[in-house]
């Protein structure tokens, strides 16, 4: 579980009404995010956009190595057959095709 400071944790009353004093922290680099609670729970965070790419790219680079890894394993697991073994298998008659 993600730990926030006190000092980056909003309520979501204080951050509507205090959204452009967060933006301009965020300009100014003295917050690195913005946690948004109701009823004492967080249920959001905001983050400056170049945050937000970042993990954006990087997800989608772990996407890409998952879907990578998946394709090795079934290009090792496939079993390949020739029509005229499946046609037989199947008692079709090559000839007569």
């Amino acid at each position: 579980m993600i730990t926030y400071a006190r000092n980056e944790i909003f309520s979501a009353t204080e951050a509507a009404k205090r959204f452009g004093a967060i933006l301009e922290k965020f300009q100014k680099k003295s917050l690195a995010r913005a946690a948004v609670s109701k009823n004492n729970r967080i249920e959001a965070v905001i983050l400056p956009v170049e945050a937000y790419e970042e993990m954006k790219e990087i997800y989608e680079w772990i996407e890409m190595m998952d879907i990578a890894e998946a394709v090795d394993k079934r290009k090792n697991s496939v079993k390949t057959h020739s029509l005229k073994d499946v046609l037989l298998e199947n008692k079709i008659d090559y000839e007569a095709l």
